[in-house]
């Protein structure tokens, strides 16, 4: 596994504090509906009403705003799971960017930008990116390989210890067993 599994676990915690923090922009929200369109709302001064309104018009923003970053991190997140899986089902542990991008469907300049980002930020972990970013070199911290057998077709499969991969014959994944 090349996620770093206490990174995420942290922006999970940070997904859950903005789901809150939206929620309750949310209920405010309602509240100022309710309150903007009631009798007493009427009765009030008007440049009081034109500040509160301006007050949770600045919420509203500022919930668009969050929920436009959430939205664009959970997409962070699903390429950094998809990098994951495709550096798990490697079986001599060198990818390149061309094969990377054409797997994906990135451009190769946008899979080196998301390398790149991931690796400093520290999302995915034991990855050594090539000078002339041409090749990523993929080492796991068990470099061993181990020869699984496919349950569906019978085939051979290396797999690298503590990893995945599909089978080169069926395209069945499958997961390494440690003894």
């Amino acid at each position: 596994m090349y996620l770093n599994k206490s990174k995420l676990a942290a922006l999970k915690t940070v997904n859950i504090i903005v789901i809150v923090a939206v929620g309750l922009m949310s209920l405010l929200h309602l509240f100022f509906v309710f309150f903007a369109f009631s009798p007493k709302a009427r009765d009030t001064n008007p440049l009081a009403l034109l500040i509160f309104a301006s007050f949770f018009f600045m919420l509203f923003c500022g919930g668009v705003g969050i929920i436009i970053w959430r939205v664009r991190s959970m997409n962070r997140m699903s390429r950094a799971r998809l990098y994951n899986s495709l550096f798990e089902e490697d079986h001599d542990g060198i990818i390149t960017y061309e094969s990377i991008a054409s797997m994906t469907g990135q451009t190769v300049a946008k899979v080196i930008k998301d390398l790149t980002a991931y690796s400093r930020s520290n999302i995915l972990i034991n990855l050594t990116m090539g000078r002339s970013a041409v090749r990523v070199d993929l080492l796991a911290p068990n470099t061993e390989f181990l020869t699984v057998i496919c349950p569906h077709c019978g085939s051979h499969v290396n797999i690298r210890k503590g990893g995945g991969g599909r089978c080169d014959h069926c395209g069945t994944f499958m997961r390494a067993k440690e003894a």
